[in-house]
């Protein structure tokens, strides 16, 4: 049978059934038949699926290769069949954790959309999906409608910002670029050897060594522009981890001089108590109970700096109150006297 027959043969298969044919699709069709008993070969195969020979035989041999099936050939039978008993199909089973893994990561990354590598991850999570196929049947459309994340999305240049920082970070070479502080009136030129990308609160962040100023310092990439990678490379400073640098704070800000450390010790009632035991702020976080119910409770943690402990606690207003350190309880009754003005 000619290639253009055996090829509008697959189409007009394809059409009855209303999909386009996956290959892992495909060869679990293999792996069905086999299993019944039928000893097929490539050309009973190709015939019935609507393929060519050496496609088949591809399938046959990524089965035995690299899924690693106990697929032999029955000289007697002409056919193929297994020699060991084979119970699940190793590729198609998906247990719920490892869709509800899938979800959230897409869920996480789709700041990125309506750019170009919005396209990238759908044909990533295409491939990822498409081996569920007869096993596990869904859309991402009704997991859409069954869950969210709300989630900040980032504009495309932030996007091709994040892009070559993290390039410049692999490679280790020196940037710069012209940055705007927040609160300040006119941009700078920063010279930075890159170390991190952290994401925070919705935001991404640059930690890096300013060579000017000898110290490390964090970036916020809205506030980056004309950002130029140098040819001038550097080694990263020994013991250097970008998660536990940012466990040393709140939120994204972080001692740059000193190592101070501030224990930190809030009192929280009401719904702010109950939030207390649902959420934790920050990794060194302890909730104490301060009575028998739990509906008033002292909330501990480690930080470097307060400004952002400072914008938490106003957060609940009448139901916190700062008990520790006193830079922190100076800090609020300034701000409150600001706020009555």
């Amino acid at each position: 049978m000619s290639t253009r027959r055996k090829q509008g043969r697959s189409t007009k298969l394809d059409e009855r059934q209303g999909v386009t044919r996956r290959p892992m699709a495909r060869i679990h069709e293999i792996h069905a038949a086999i299993l019944k008993g039928k000893y097929p070969n490539c050309s009973t195969l190709a015939e019935r699926l609507g393929y060519e020979r050496k496609t088949i035989q591809r399938d046959i041999t990524f089965m035995r290769d690299a899924l690693r099936l106990p697929l032999v050939y029955d000289d007697e039978r002409h056919g193929y069949r297994y020699d060991a008993e084979v119970v699940d199909f190793p590729v198609f089973k998906t247990t719920p954790e490892e869709l509800a893994s899938m979800f959230l990561a897409r869920n996480a990354l789709r700041g990125f959309g309506g750019t170009r590598y919005a396209d990238v991850l759908g044909r990533a999570f295409a491939k990822l999906t498409a081996g569920m196929l007869d096993e596990v049947r869904f859309s991402w459309t009704d997991l859409d409608e069954a869950f969210s994340r709300k989630s900040v999305e980032q504009s495309p240049v932030q996007v091709k910002l994040f892009g070559t920082l993290a390039k410049a970070i692999l490679d280790r070479r020196e940037v710069r670029f012209s940055y705007l502080k927040l609160g300040a009136r006119k941009r700078e030129t920063r010279s930075v050897r890159p170390l991190h990308l952290g994401e925070v609160d919705g935001g991404w962040y640059l930690i890096a060594h300013d060579i000017d100023r000898d110290g490390l310092r964090t970036f916020s990439l809205p506030r980056m522009d004309a950002l130029q990678v140098t040819r001038t490379t550097f080694e990263r400073p020994a013991g250097f981890t970008g998660s536990r640098h940012l466990r040393r704070s709140f939120g994204i800000w972080n001692v740059t001089g000193d190592q101070t450390r501030h224990v930190v010790r809030v009192e929280l009632k009401g719904y702010a108590a109950r939030l207390a035991h649902e959420r934790r702020w920050h990794p060194s976080q302890e909730v104490i109970p301060l009575t028998r119910n739990a509906s008033r409770v002292e909330v501990r943690f480690e930080v470097g700096r307060l400004e952002e402990v400072l914008r938490w606690v106003l957060s609940f207003g009448s139901q916190a109150k700062v008990t520790a350190p006193l830079a922190l309880c100076r800090m609020l009754r300034s701000e409150l006297r600001a706020m009555s003005r």
